[in-house]
C-alpha cells in the first residue's frame, strides 16, 4: 500500500508541475524539435525539473528508486527533440549522484545507463514518428522496457521486483496518458488566449492593428538613434464614396488600401486603422527623410492603382498625408498631435500629397 500511496504522490506532484512550470510557454507557438534551440534547452530544463521534483519524492527499495522520471523525459524528447532530452537527462543523473549515498553508487551507474539508453532510443524514434498520444505512451513504454531489468538487478529480489513491477508500469502508462491530454488541453487553451488577444488588437475589417494595439504600440515607441516617426493617412473624399456607391463599396475600398499599405512597410514598421477612413503608420528608428520617401511612396501607389468594387469597378482614390518626427515632440502623443496637424495641410492644401510638421506650419496653421 505504501508503494501505491508513494506512487499516487509522485502523480499528483507531476501534474501540479507541468501545470505551473508550463505557464511560460502560454504565448509561444507550438514547441517542435524544429523550434529555437534556446526555447528547447528551456523546455529541457523545465522537464529536468519536473523530474528532479519527482526524484526527491521517489520510493526507496534496497538501493533502487522508483519514480515517474521517465514521464518529463518523453515529453522533452516529443516536443522539442534529442537537446531538450539531453538537458533533463543530465539533471537526472546529477541529481541521482547527489541523492545517492556513496555505498550505493552501483544504483547510480545503472540509472545512468538506463537514462542513455532510453534517450538514445526514443532519440530515433522521435525522427520517424509524428507527435501524437500513442507515439508518446510508446516513448514511456520503452522508458518502462529499460528500467524493469535494472530494477530487478538492484531489488535482486523476485518477490520485490513483483510487488512492484505491477505497480510501476501501471502508474507510468497512466501518468503517461493523463500528460498527454493535460498537455493538449493546456495548448488548446493557450492558443485561445493568443486567438482572443490577437482579436482585441486586430480591426476586424482591415486585419491590420487596431486603435488600440496602436496606442499600446505608440506608448513603447523607443527613442533609438535616428528616432521614431508617424505617417498618419486620410481617405480623400471618403464620404463621397460611401455616399454614391454605399457603405460595402467603402468597406471594399478600406481593405484594399490596408493591404496597400501593409505591401509598402518594412518589417519592423506598424500599420494600423486609427479609426474611420484613417490610418496610421508607426516607424521605429526612422528619419524624416526617410520617412517623407515611404509617405510618398504610398501616395503614389494609390494615386496609380485601381480600387475596384462591385459596384465600382475600376474606382480611384488619393490619399492625403501628415509626417512628425520625435525630434520635434517630447512624448508620442504630441507627435500624433503634430502628424494630425500635418496632414490638415495636406488636406487644405488640396489633397493628395504628404507634408511634413514643422515648426513653421503649426505657425501659420495658428
Amino acid at each position: 500500500m505504501s508503494i501505491m500511496n508513494n506512487f499516487i504522490i509522485n502523480f499528483c506532484l507531476l501534474f501540479t508541475t507541468i501545470t505551473l512550470l508550463f505557464l511560460p510557454f502560454r504565448n509561444q507557438p507550438r514547441i517542435t524539435p524544429k523550434t529555437h534551440l534556446k526555447t528547447r534547452l528551456i523546455l529541457g530544463g523545465i522537464a529536468g525539473l519536473i523530474s528532479v521534483l519527482l526524484m526527491f519524492n521517489s520510493i526507496q527499495i534496497d538501493v533502487a528508486r522508483i519514480d515517474l522520471r521517465i514521464i518529463p523525459v518523453a515529453i522533452a524528447m516529443m516536443f522539442g527533440g534529442l537537446p531538450s532530452a539531453i538537458i533533463t537527462g543530465l539533471m537526472i543523473i546529477g541529481t541521482r549522484f547527489l541523492l545517492t549515498p556513496a555505498d550505493q553508487l552501483e544504483g547510480v551507474i545503472v540509472s545512468t545507463v538506463v537514462i542513455g539508453l532510453f534517450i538514445g532510443t526514443i532519440g530515433i524514434v522521435r525522427r520517424y514518428v509524428r507527435m501524437t498520444f500513442w507515439n508518446f505512451e510508446l516513448m514511456i513504454g520503452i522508458g518502462i522496457f529499460y528500467s524493469l531489468p535494472a530494477i530487478y538487478l538492484l531489488t535482486n529480489s523476485w518477490s520485490t521486483f513483483f510487488k512492484i513491477s505491477v505497480a510501476y508500469i501501471f502508474f507510468n502508462l497512466l501518468a503517461g496518458y493523463v500528460t498527454y491530454q493535460l498537455l493538449a488541453e493546456l495548448r488548446r487553451h493557450f492558443e485561445n488566449i493568443q486567438y482572443q488577444q490577437k482579436l482585441a488588437m486586430t480591426d476586424a475589417l482591415t486585419g491590420l492593428a487596431n486603435r488600440r494595439r496602436l496606442d499600446d504600440s505608440l506608448s513603447l515607441v523607443g527613442s533609438a538613434e535616428d528616432g521614431y516617426s508617424l505617417i498618419l493617412i486620410d481617405i480623400d473624399f471618403f464620404k463621397h464614396v460611401n455616399d454614391t456607391y454605399g457603405h460595402d463599396a467603402g468597406d471594399d475600398v478600406l481593405r484594399q488600401l490596408g493591404t496597400t499599405l501593409a505591401s509598402l512597410v518594412r518589417p519592423d514598421d506598424l500599420v494600423g486603422r486609427y479609426g474611420g477612413e484613417e490610418f496610421l503608420i508607426i516607424l521605429p528608428d526612422t528619419s524624416a527623410e526617410e520617412t517623407k520617401k515611404i509617405a510618398e511612396l504610398a501616395r503614389m501607389t494609390v494615386a496609380r492603382n485601381l480600387f475596384p468594387t462591385t459596384s465600382v469597378p475600376e474606382l480611384q482614390i488619393t490619399i492625403s498625408l501628415g509626417i512628425a518626427h520625435s525630434s520635434d515632440s517630447y512624448t508620442s502623443l504630441e507627435a500624433l498631435q503634430q502628424a494630425d496637424k500635418a496632414l490638415y495641410y495636406s488636406k487644405k492644401s488640396g489633397r493628395n500629397r504628404s507634408t511634413v510638421y514643422t515648426k513653421t506650419l503649426e505657425l501659420e496653421q495658428a
